[in-house]
Protein backbone atom coordinates (compact mmCIF):
# COMPACT_ATOMS: atom_id res chain seq x y z
CA UNK A 1 0.00 0.00 0.00
CA UNK A 2 1.45 3.34 -1.08
CA UNK A 3 2.17 5.82 1.71
CA UNK A 4 -0.10 8.88 2.06
CA UNK A 5 1.65 12.00 0.76
CA UNK A 6 2.56 14.52 3.41
CA UNK A 7 0.63 17.80 3.46
CA UNK A 8 1.43 21.22 4.81
CA UNK A 9 -0.58 24.41 5.20
CA UNK A 10 0.90 25.59 1.89
CA UNK A 11 -0.12 22.49 0.00
CA UNK A 12 -3.29 23.07 -2.06
CA UNK A 13 -6.08 20.52 -1.66
CA UNK A 14 -6.92 18.58 -4.77
CA UNK A 15 -9.98 19.76 -6.69
CA UNK A 16 -9.94 23.30 -5.25
CA UNK A 17 -8.74 26.35 -7.16
CA UNK A 18 -7.45 28.76 -4.56
CA UNK A 19 -6.35 31.18 -7.29
CA UNK A 20 -9.85 31.56 -8.86
CA UNK A 21 -11.06 35.21 -8.82
CA UNK A 22 -14.06 36.12 -6.55
CA UNK A 23 -17.20 37.52 -8.26
CA UNK A 24 -17.58 41.28 -7.92
CA UNK A 25 -19.95 42.60 -5.18
CA UNK A 26 -22.88 44.75 -6.18
CA UNK A 27 -22.93 48.02 -4.33
CA UNK A 28 -26.15 48.88 -2.49
CA UNK A 29 -27.83 52.24 -3.20
CA UNK A 30 -26.91 55.01 -0.84
CA UNK A 31 -28.94 55.01 2.39
CA UNK A 32 -30.17 51.43 1.96
CA UNK A 33 -28.61 48.29 3.41
CA UNK A 34 -27.62 45.57 1.05
CA UNK A 35 -30.25 42.82 0.96
CA UNK A 36 -29.08 39.50 2.32
CA UNK A 37 -31.47 37.65 -0.02
CA UNK A 38 -33.00 38.56 -3.34
CA UNK A 39 -36.44 40.17 -3.09
CA UNK A 40 -39.41 37.87 -3.64
CA UNK A 41 -42.79 39.09 -4.85
CA UNK A 42 -45.73 38.27 -2.54
CA UNK A 43 -47.37 36.33 -5.36
CA UNK A 44 -44.35 34.49 -6.65
CA UNK A 45 -42.25 31.83 -5.03
CA UNK A 46 -38.56 31.79 -4.66
CA UNK A 47 -36.63 29.27 -6.63
CA UNK A 48 -35.71 26.54 -4.15
CA UNK A 49 -33.31 23.87 -5.33
CA UNK A 50 -34.08 20.24 -4.79
CA UNK A 51 -37.88 20.68 -4.78
CA UNK A 52 -37.98 21.90 -1.16
CA UNK A 53 -41.12 23.58 0.17
CA UNK A 54 -41.24 27.35 0.20
CA UNK A 55 -43.43 29.71 2.27
CA UNK A 56 -45.79 31.58 -0.05
CA UNK A 57 -47.36 34.84 1.08
CA UNK A 58 -50.87 35.24 -0.29
CA UNK A 59 -52.96 38.39 0.15
CA UNK A 60 -56.30 36.68 0.92
CA UNK A 61 -58.96 37.36 3.56
CA UNK A 62 -58.71 35.08 6.65
CA UNK A 63 -61.13 32.21 6.85
CA UNK A 64 -63.90 33.07 9.39
CA UNK A 65 -64.10 30.93 12.53
CA UNK A 66 -67.08 28.59 12.52
CA UNK A 67 -69.14 27.74 15.61
CA UNK A 68 -68.68 23.96 16.04
CA UNK A 69 -71.94 23.74 18.00
CA UNK A 70 -74.04 25.62 15.45
CA UNK A 71 -76.93 23.50 14.30
CA UNK A 72 -76.34 20.75 16.89
CA UNK A 73 -79.26 20.25 19.31
CA UNK A 74 -78.21 20.42 22.99
CA UNK A 75 -80.72 18.58 25.20
CA UNK A 76 -80.99 19.72 28.82
CA UNK A 77 -78.61 17.99 31.22
CA UNK A 78 -79.97 16.19 34.26
CA UNK A 79 -78.48 17.90 37.30
CA UNK A 80 -77.74 15.98 40.50
CA UNK A 81 -79.53 18.60 42.62
CA UNK A 82 -82.82 17.67 40.94
CA UNK A 83 -82.78 14.27 42.61
CA UNK A 84 -84.82 13.48 45.71
CA UNK A 85 -82.94 12.41 48.84
CA UNK A 86 -83.97 11.35 52.33
CA UNK A 87 -82.56 10.66 55.78
CA UNK A 88 -83.85 9.17 59.02
CA UNK A 89 -81.86 10.08 62.15
CA UNK A 90 -82.33 8.93 65.73
CA UNK A 91 -80.11 11.51 67.36
CA UNK A 92 -81.01 10.05 70.76
CA UNK A 93 -82.39 6.60 71.39
CA UNK A 94 -81.48 5.97 75.01
CA UNK A 95 -82.12 4.29 78.30
CA UNK A 96 -82.67 6.79 81.12
CA UNK A 97 -81.85 6.21 84.77
CA UNK A 98 -83.47 8.87 86.96
CA UNK A 99 -84.04 9.14 90.75
CA UNK A 100 -86.84 6.80 91.65
CA UNK A 101 -87.14 5.03 88.31
CA UNK A 102 -85.95 4.46 84.77
CA UNK A 103 -87.33 4.69 81.28
CA UNK A 104 -86.67 5.49 77.64
CA UNK A 105 -86.14 8.69 75.67
CA UNK A 106 -85.92 9.48 71.98
CA UNK A 107 -85.17 12.36 69.64
CA UNK A 108 -85.86 11.55 66.00
CA UNK A 109 -85.98 13.52 62.78
CA UNK A 110 -86.54 12.51 59.18
CA UNK A 111 -86.60 14.47 55.95
CA UNK A 112 -87.23 13.89 52.27
CA UNK A 113 -86.80 16.30 49.36
CA UNK A 114 -84.27 18.24 47.35
CA UNK A 115 -81.59 20.73 48.33
CA UNK A 116 -83.93 23.73 48.57
CA UNK A 117 -87.25 22.25 49.70
CA UNK A 118 -87.79 19.39 52.13
CA UNK A 119 -90.50 17.82 54.25
CA UNK A 120 -89.38 17.34 57.85
CA UNK A 121 -90.85 15.08 60.54
CA UNK A 122 -89.58 15.44 64.12
CA UNK A 123 -90.46 13.67 67.35
CA UNK A 124 -89.06 13.95 70.86
CA UNK A 125 -90.17 12.58 74.20
CA UNK A 126 -89.44 10.74 77.40
CA UNK A 127 -91.19 7.82 79.00
CA UNK A 128 -90.48 7.64 82.74
CA UNK A 129 -92.19 5.86 85.61
CA UNK A 130 -94.47 4.14 83.11
CA UNK A 131 -95.82 7.45 81.73
CA UNK A 132 -95.04 9.36 78.54
CA UNK A 133 -93.89 12.88 79.42
CA UNK A 134 -93.21 16.00 77.38
CA UNK A 135 -93.66 14.21 74.06
CA UNK A 136 -94.20 16.07 70.82
CA UNK A 137 -94.33 15.47 67.07
CA UNK A 138 -93.90 18.01 64.27
CA UNK A 139 -94.47 18.03 60.52
CA UNK A 140 -92.69 20.91 58.80
CA UNK A 141 -91.96 22.21 55.34
CA UNK A 142 -88.41 23.54 55.09
CA UNK A 143 -86.92 25.92 52.53
CA UNK A 144 -83.22 26.79 52.33
CA UNK A 145 -82.69 30.56 52.40
CA UNK A 146 -78.90 30.58 52.98
CA UNK A 147 -76.08 28.03 53.02
CA UNK A 148 -76.74 25.61 55.92
CA UNK A 149 -79.96 27.42 56.99
CA UNK A 150 -83.66 26.58 56.49
CA UNK A 151 -86.95 28.30 57.20
CA UNK A 152 -89.46 25.83 58.62
CA UNK A 153 -93.25 26.08 58.70
CA UNK A 154 -95.75 23.49 59.90
CA UNK A 155 -97.65 22.03 62.85
CA UNK A 156 -96.76 20.56 66.24
CA UNK A 157 -98.76 18.11 68.34
CA UNK A 158 -98.12 17.65 72.07
CA UNK A 159 -99.17 14.42 73.76
CA UNK A 160 -98.43 12.57 76.98
CA UNK A 161 -99.49 13.91 80.37
CA UNK A 162 -102.56 16.10 80.17
CA UNK A 163 -104.76 16.94 77.18
CA UNK A 164 -103.15 17.07 73.73
CA UNK A 165 -102.31 20.47 72.26
CA UNK A 166 -101.92 21.53 68.64
CA UNK A 167 -99.68 24.41 67.55
CA UNK A 168 -98.71 26.18 64.37
CA UNK A 169 -94.93 26.30 64.06
CA UNK A 170 -92.50 28.69 62.39
CA UNK A 171 -88.74 28.72 62.89
CA UNK A 172 -85.21 28.41 61.60
CA UNK A 173 -82.72 25.59 61.72
CA UNK A 174 -79.11 25.50 60.67
CA UNK A 175 -75.41 25.49 61.35
CA UNK A 176 -74.16 28.68 63.00
CA UNK A 177 -70.55 29.93 62.87
CA UNK A 178 -68.11 27.76 64.81
CA UNK A 179 -70.28 24.70 64.02
CA UNK A 180 -73.11 25.22 66.50
CA UNK A 181 -76.23 23.31 65.45
CA UNK A 182 -79.17 25.64 66.20
CA UNK A 183 -82.96 25.23 66.26
CA UNK A 184 -85.23 28.16 67.15
CA UNK A 185 -89.00 27.80 66.71
CA UNK A 186 -92.04 29.88 67.67
CA UNK A 187 -95.48 28.32 68.16
CA UNK A 188 -99.04 29.65 68.14
CA UNK A 189 -101.84 27.65 69.74
CA UNK A 190 -105.50 27.94 70.65
CA UNK A 191 -106.83 30.47 73.20
CA UNK A 192 -104.05 32.89 72.32
CA UNK A 193 -101.29 30.64 73.57
CA UNK A 194 -97.77 31.15 72.26
CA UNK A 195 -94.57 29.25 72.92
CA UNK A 196 -90.91 29.25 71.94
CA UNK A 197 -88.21 26.61 71.93
CA UNK A 198 -84.45 26.96 71.49
CA UNK A 199 -81.98 24.11 71.20
CA UNK A 200 -78.23 24.18 70.55
CA UNK A 201 -75.63 21.42 70.28
CA UNK A 202 -71.94 21.35 69.52
CA UNK A 203 -69.64 18.44 68.66
CA UNK A 204 -66.20 18.46 70.31
CA UNK A 205 -64.12 16.00 68.33
CA UNK A 206 -61.27 14.31 70.20
CA UNK A 207 -60.49 11.86 67.39
CA UNK A 208 -62.11 10.96 64.10
CA UNK A 209 -64.52 8.67 66.00
CA UNK A 210 -64.69 9.93 69.59
CA UNK A 211 -66.91 12.99 70.17
CA UNK A 212 -68.31 14.88 73.14
CA UNK A 213 -71.62 16.70 72.53
CA UNK A 214 -72.90 19.37 74.93
CA UNK A 215 -76.59 20.24 74.52
CA UNK A 216 -78.78 23.10 75.72
CA UNK A 217 -82.57 23.35 75.43
CA UNK A 218 -85.08 25.88 76.83
CA UNK A 219 -88.87 26.27 76.52
CA UNK A 220 -91.07 29.28 77.23
CA UNK A 221 -94.85 29.85 77.17
CA UNK A 222 -96.97 33.00 77.11
CA UNK A 223 -99.79 31.51 79.21
CA UNK A 224 -99.99 28.93 81.92
CA UNK A 225 -101.46 25.54 81.06
CA UNK A 226 -102.19 23.95 84.43
CA UNK A 227 -103.71 20.86 82.83
CA UNK A 228 -100.29 20.01 81.42
CA UNK A 229 -98.31 21.35 84.37
CA UNK A 230 -96.84 24.27 82.41
CA UNK A 231 -96.48 27.80 83.78
CA UNK A 232 -96.03 31.08 81.95
CA UNK A 233 -92.59 32.42 81.15
CA UNK A 234 -89.49 30.25 80.84
CA UNK A 235 -90.80 26.90 82.03
CA UNK A 236 -87.67 24.75 82.03
CA UNK A 237 -84.23 24.22 80.59
CA UNK A 238 -81.99 21.20 80.15
CA UNK A 239 -78.25 20.67 79.91
CA UNK A 240 -76.86 17.46 78.48
CA UNK A 241 -73.43 16.00 77.90
CA UNK A 242 -72.95 12.84 75.82
CA UNK A 243 -69.75 11.05 74.85
CA UNK A 244 -70.14 8.87 71.79
CA UNK A 245 -67.91 6.60 69.75
CA UNK A 246 -68.69 6.23 66.05
CA UNK A 247 -68.14 2.57 65.22
CA UNK A 248 -69.46 3.65 61.86
CA UNK A 249 -70.74 7.07 60.89
CA UNK A 250 -74.24 5.62 60.89
CA UNK A 251 -73.95 3.89 64.27
CA UNK A 252 -72.54 5.42 67.46
CA UNK A 253 -73.16 4.23 71.04
CA UNK A 254 -72.84 6.82 73.79
CA UNK A 255 -72.97 7.53 77.53
CA UNK A 256 -74.07 10.78 79.09
CA UNK A 257 -75.68 12.83 81.82
CA UNK A 258 -78.65 15.19 81.64
CA UNK A 259 -79.61 17.85 84.15
CA UNK A 260 -83.00 19.59 83.98
CA UNK A 261 -84.58 22.39 85.97
CA UNK A 262 -88.21 23.53 86.10
CA UNK A 263 -88.72 27.24 86.71
CA UNK A 264 -91.42 29.67 87.83
CA UNK A 265 -95.00 28.52 87.82
CA UNK A 266 -93.97 25.25 86.20
CA UNK A 267 -91.92 24.46 89.30
CA UNK A 268 -94.91 25.39 91.48
CA UNK A 269 -97.15 22.98 89.59
CA UNK A 270 -94.53 20.23 89.97
CA UNK A 271 -94.27 20.74 93.73
CA UNK A 272 -98.05 20.69 94.06
CA UNK A 273 -98.12 17.35 92.21
CA UNK A 274 -95.35 15.90 94.37
CA UNK A 275 -92.82 15.93 91.55
CA UNK A 276 -89.21 17.03 91.51
CA UNK A 277 -88.23 20.43 90.15
CA UNK A 278 -84.68 19.31 89.44
CA UNK A 279 -84.01 16.19 87.44
CA UNK A 280 -80.66 14.41 87.09
CA UNK A 281 -80.39 11.52 84.67
CA UNK A 282 -77.75 9.06 83.51
CA UNK A 283 -78.31 7.97 79.93
CA UNK A 284 -76.92 5.28 77.64
CA UNK A 285 -77.98 4.82 74.06
CA UNK A 286 -77.14 4.87 70.39
CA UNK A 287 -77.19 7.41 67.60
CA UNK A 288 -78.36 5.86 64.32
CA UNK A 289 -79.04 7.27 60.87
CA UNK A 290 -79.75 5.83 57.44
Amino acid sequence: MAPMPSMTHDTPMPGMAHDAPMPPKTAAPAGKPAPSHPAVSPTESASVPGGANAIIQVNEAPVPMADPNRGIPMPGDTMADNDIYYQVLFDRLEYVKAPGGSGLAWDMLAWVGRDLNRLWVKSEGTRLYGNTEDARAEALWGHAFAPFWDWQLGVRQDFGNGPPRTWGAFGVQGLAPYWFDIEATAYLGSSGRAAARVRATYDIRFTQRLLLTPEFEANAYSKADEARGIGSGVSEFKLGLRLRYEIRRQFAPYLGVVWGKKLGNTADFARAAGERTTDKQIVAGVRIWF
